[in-house]
């Protein structure tokens, strides 16, 4: 009974939500930081790959593209000066492509089940929707702010529930994640968001708001230990190289290598599963799969991954140019076998364009800005990327919702930020006085 009542109760708040995100649709743009993170799932059925379900977010950014729509259809002409300024917009659309014919060469073979490479390719779209709702809407420094807020009080509540779950002994994981949660995601959200964190430490002048980020911060670093996550790991090791490479200063130097040295130092006073997760060379007795180089055996979630590389080269050879389509080669946990394998030599150069464009823009951004907000959050997201490059090597980080969300937001807010301050010379941005007005009443300000 406290459950049915738990169910619509849940289910009435979130009609409401809805409903004011409907005619107010910059309280759906400031809800989704907290929905990408603490959002329960809600299952909506499945596929022979995998089961479907809907987050809080699906719900908000399907409000937030239909106002996009009604604005069109209204004004009769899509607002193009509110997409001027951004130069990721054809890369994502080019590898959208690449998914999209992939997928559609693999279910002509017979290799994808049509539903099954649908929201796959689907989901993966989606994430450029955020990125595009975020530049859309966001209007002014108060947006950013208030978005910005939402995501490290999420960051907050996130961390603390990491905690409460360490004392458990087992490896942690995100809120809401259900039976298959995967500790790889809390870790890659770290990677993420502990980035970002730092690089607006690193360039804050010392006040409240710095002292905020270092207790941050120095919160994430057990969590993350728990995650137990050997690739989030390393992925975070080559965050903090990319920071010591790139900031100058003998202090921020100095901060910046005292964190690995520190975690390195307590590493023996860890429990036994986090010092047996890091010995990641250890063979496990009775594994008959164990993978050799060097003379060095592996355990046995590093050896099937060292085994799926391997047969990369074989699924690649039979279709080198479009790959076998989103899930025609089956589960792969890596970024790079699924590009490959699933996308082929086309999916390969759009995604690497991408990523190229993205590094390319964020390293320009914090060596060419003034402004001390760009130039930290530049710097967070280069770093963060480079880790989440680094991270796909042992696990499929773009599929990873509560990953890559977060992180087109940060890079739409970037973006976004960089245009105001672009435009302030030039005069004020174009923000009709009727911006949150809902759709339908836009004529009725005329």
């Amino acid at each position: 009974m406290e459950g049915q009542i738990l169910n619509y109760g849940g289910f009435i708040v979130l009609l409401l939500l809805l409903a004011v995100s409907v005619f107010k649709p910059v309280f759906a743009l400031y809800l989704l930081p907290y929905a990408f993170s603490l959002s329960p799932e809600i299952g909506a059925g499945g596929t022979a790959a995998r089961e479907i379900t809907l987050r809080l977010e699906d719900l908000l950014m399907g409000v937030l593209l239909l106002r996009v729509a009604f604005e069109t259809v209204i004004s009769k002409s899509f607002p193009m000066e509110r997409l001027r300024g951004n130069q990721f917009f054809l890369p994502m659309f080019l590898y959208s492509m690449a998914l999209i014919l992939a997928t559609t060469f693999g279910v002509a073979q017979l290799r994808v089940s049509p539903a099954a490479g649908f929201f796959f390719v689907l989901k993966l779209i989606q994430y450029f929707l955020f990125f595009f709702i975020f530049f859309y809407y966001i209007r002014d420094e108060k947006d950013i702010k208030v978005i910005f807020i939402g995501a490290m009080v999420t960051m907050a509540i996130v961390t603390l529930i990491g905690m409460m779950q360490i004392p458990g002994g087992e490896r942690i994981s995100m809120p809401f994640e259900g039976e298959n949660s995967e500790p790889n995601t809390f870790g890659g959200y770290y990677v993420v968001l502990g980035s970002v964190v730092a690089g607006l430490y690193i360039h804050e002048p010392k006040g409240r708001k710095k002292t905020i980020y270092a207790l941050l911060l120095a919160s994430t670093v057990m969590p993350f230990i728990y995650t137990m996550s050997r690739g989030s790991w390393i992925a975070g090791g080559f965050s903090l190289v990319t920071f010591l490479l790139l900031t100058k200063g003998l202090q921020r130097k100095v901060f910046i290598f005292i964190i690995p040295l520190i975690i390195v130092m307590t590493l023996p006073l860890m429990p036994g599963p986090v010092r047996e997760r890091a010995q990641f060379w250890k063979a496990e007795e009775g594994f008959k799969g164990t993978e050799t180089i060097g003379g060095m055996k592996f355990d046995s979630s590093t050896s099937e991954r060292i085994t799926r590389y391997r047969q990369m080269v074989n699924i690649f050879v039979q279709s080198p140019v479009l790959g076998w389509g989103m899930t025609g080669a089956g589960f792969i946990d890596g970024q790079y076998i699924r590009v490959i394998n699933e996308t082929g030599i086309v999916g390969v150069l759009t995604f690497f364009y991408l990523f190229y464009a993205i590094l390319k823009y964020l390293f320009s951004s914090y060596k060419n800005r003034e402004d001390p907000f760009s130039r930290s959050l530049s710097l967070g997201l280069f770093c963060a990327t480079i880790g989440l490059l680094v991270h796909g090597l042992g696990a499929s980080t773009f599929l990873l919702v509560r990953v890559v969300e977060p992180y087109m937001m940060f890079m739409a807010i970037l973006v976004s930020y960089n245009r105001m301050t672009e435009g302030e010379a030039r005069g004020k941005l174009h923000a009709p006085a009727q911006r949150y007005a809902y759709p339908y009443l836009v004529s009725a300000y005329k």
